[in-house]
């Protein structure tokens, strides 16, 4: 290997003036005598440790590298500070704590404000009194000593608290939030009731502090006050008092409100406030993530997100007294589907889902026994236990094993189907697509046990009959579901967007199909008699949305067989498991492409068919469910929000108003004006500009 010959002036060489040895000779000699593209290892030093060496230098991961511009003050965490300088720091500390549950590490946020690893220094017991004699009565010692102090412990409490939440498992370490602590303590083995004293007693402070003004003590109360009620959720039981719970997001929103009012305002140039963070203090943690300096929102932004926090926790509160599984699915849905409010930050998403199943009760109260008993009643109106009594005398010794199968299934099934509602997006669809073979297997099982019924004496008419139709009818929701989520999450290419709307016009049919065996059945006027009759008219609005765009955008299907059936195998290999082929019952709602070819050639020799007559269809179905304010029968206090879903469907459709008035028109129809914005609606497109058909 040639030598390298490096020219530098010894005058910049890194070290000059001190008395240090150039090895630089030894690696030359070492190279020399090695071939190009050879390795020498040895014991404790491996390739990982040697590629160590590209760090050296980058900004990004040298944590010792510091550049001019990163340079930051020396802290003194006993610098006296005014009221407005210590709202400041608090609001700046609230903006950092936010981004943290917004998916940042605590290194990069909670962790820059430097009187967290300074707590010791500013204990009151332990001051030095000669760090006393800069204060004054501006600037009393009490704000920094015993305000400040009181309000980082509650900071570091509820992270702590945030934490264990998200350590449960409900959510995603590295995928939904950063669990890293690099070793700096949370207060864990701190009581929340004593961080609260502290809290509550620097409170009492500032209301006899009669020498500060009274806007600034307001103020600094104000910010106390949500610090002490955020801890206060986090740490109360939703379901010993919903009343005492909901008083504290009533308070907290009152405060929230004082903390708008009075803004605070920036910081001076010399003011020591400006020296309470340091975004590059995870040069100084134990941590591998590389270094990255996050800017900070507007306050307004901040408050925004602490609002849409007690707007979660206000929801679980009202969730926590819904004793309905079909209510939880609904908003569960709607918080996916509807834009506003946005994705909840994973910490309520977890606590979501343990609020719903803490792994032993079921809403902290009920038992397996009773998600069984209301599954079936919200589907079939009728109880699980009301079933086994009717089929008892008829059932054999084999049906009784199979119905102590579909329990353990449905065990594996419910509970996790509810608490995939708040996965993340890209979770969810997976949970999804893997529960759909444990839903056939009780659709099969229950077919069997229907079958040999038919049998018995007991009634054809028995609203026992249609057992299969209760699985059937959840698992082609989570099929529909996993389709549109294509969409949502732009998982779709141009070429697969026109088969994935048929196929959601197909597994949409076979879901109106069983809707239709199971109203006549229902009790008339009952909830799930009024659930059915929305979503038969909701879910026929859908379905003529999505035929008339996939006859819109069919000009940009690929017919190319070999590169159609490999997208199709990639995509739908959820449907091709081997598992499928040792279940005896056909599933149902699974695609097939070698339908799509004839249907195509069918649609255009059809000359009735008219895209946009059939989207007028859909927004007269849509209208009328939001003129007559139905929402169905279990949507409860979420009425408005499912409500709002349809309204944004009327929206789809008036953006689609455009389409070809004709398939003959579809010649003329520029398929390049269909847009996909998941701002503008998640599932279908909209045509960018008024365009011209041909009658």
């Amino acid at each position: 290997m040639d030598p390298i010959i490096v020219d530098i002036p010894e005058e910049v060489l890194p070290g000059v003036g001190f008395d240090f040895e150039d090895v630089a000779s030894v690696f030359r000699d070492a190279a020399a005598v090695m071939e190009p593209g050879s390795f020498a290892f040895m014991d404790d030093f491996t390739l990982y440790d040697a590629m160590g060496a590209f760090e050296i230098g980058e900004p990004r991961l040298d944590s010792g590298l510091i550049l001019e511009n990163q340079t930051t003050p020396l802290f003194d965490p006993n610098a006296p500070l005014l009221p407005q300088e210590l709202c400041w720091i608090m609001d700046r500390a609230f903006a950092y704590e936010m981004e943290w549950h917004f998916g940042n590490p605590l290194c990069h946020s909670v962790f820059t404000l430097l009187y967290i690893h300074a707590l010791s220094g500013i204990d009151p017991e332990f001051v030095d009194p000669h760090a006393l004699t800069s204060f004054g009565p501006s600037r009393p010692p009490e704000l920094v000593y015993y305000v400040l102090r009181s309000w980082v412990m509650g900071l570091l409490k509820c992270c702590d608290l945030s934490w264990r939440e998200l350590s449960k498992g409900c959510v995603q370490e590295m995928e939904d939030w950063q669990g890293d602590k690099c070793d700096i303590s949370l207060l864990e083995g701190t009581p929340v009731k004593f961080v609260a004293s502290k809290l509550q007693e620097a409170s009492m402070w500032l209301q006899k502090a009669t020498h500060i003004p009274v806007l600034w003590r307001n103020a600094v109360r104000a910010r106390m006050s949500l610090r002490m009620t955020i801890l206060q959720l986090m740490q109360v039981d939703v379901f010993s008092s919903p009343s005492d719970y909901q008083n504290l997001i009533d308070s907290a929103r009152e405060q929230l409100m004082l903390i708008r009012s009075y803004p605070s305002p920036e910081p001076g140039t010399v003011s020591p406030a400006l020296h309470a963070f340091d975004p590059y203090i995870a040069r100084l943690l134990k941590t591998n993530v590389p270094l990255r300096v996050l800017s900070i929102p507007p306050s307004e932004e901040t408050w925004k997100a602490i609002d849409r926090l007690l707007d979660g926790w206000q929801e679980a509160c009202l969730l926590a007294q819904a004793h309905c599984l079909s209510t939880w699915e609904i908003v569960g849905n709607l918080r996916v589907w509807l834009p506003n409010p946005p994705l909840r930050i994973p910490y309520l998403r977890s606590y979501m889902q343990s609020t719903f199943y803490d792994g032993l009760m079921i809403l902290n109260k009920f038992s397996f026994s009773w998600m069984m008993d209301h599954f079936f009643f919200e589907t079939l109106g009728v109880s699980y236990t009301n079933i086994v009594k009717a089929i008892a005398p008829f059932c054999t010794e084999s049906c009784a094993s199979q119905l102590s199968t579909v329990e353990n299934l449905l065990y594996k099934l419910i509970a996790p189907h509810i608490k995939g509602q708040w996965l993340n997006p890209p979770r969810r669809r997976r949970h999804l697509v893997n529960s759909l073979l444990n839903w056939h297997k009780v659709y099969d099982i229950l077919s069997e046990i229907t079958t040999s019924l038919e049998s018995t004496l007991l009634p054809k008419t028995s609203i026992t009959m249609h057992l299969p139709k209760v699985p059937l009818v959840w698992r082609l929701s989570a099929i529909r579901e996993i389709i549109f989520s294509g969409f949502q999450l732009e998982l779709l290419s141009l070429e697969e967007r026109p088969f994935a709307y048929y196929y959601a016009s197909q597994v949409i049919e076979d879901h109106l199909s069983c809707l239709d065996d199971l109203i006549p059945v229902v009790v008339k006027d009952s909830s799930a008699y009024q659930d059915f009759k929305f979503k038969h008219d909701l879910l026929t609005a859908i379905q003529l949305i999505s035929v008339a765009t996939f006859v819109s955008c069919m000009v940009t299907l690929n017919f190319d067989s070999s590169r159609m059936r490999s997208a199709f195998f990639r995509r739908y290999k959820w449907a091709f498991q081997p598992e499928y082929d040792d279940i005896s019952t056909p599933a149902v709602g699974h695609p097939e492409l070698y339908r799509l070819l004839p249907l195509c050639a069918d649609i255009y020799l059809d000359d009735s068919f008219s895209p946009s007559a059939t989207i007028g269809l859909a927004r007269e179905i849509l209208r009328s469910l939001v003129s007559a304010g139905f929402s169905g029968g279990w949507s409860s206090l979420w009425a408005t929000d499912r409500l709002e879903f349809v309204k944004g469907l009327i929206g789809v459709c008036d953006r689609l108003n455009n389409l070809p008035s004709s398939v003959a028109g579809l010649d003329s129809f520029d398929v390049k004006t269909l847009k996909w914005d998941v701002q503008v609606h998640p599932w279908f497109p909209f045509v960018d500009k008024p365009v011209r058909t041909a009658p």
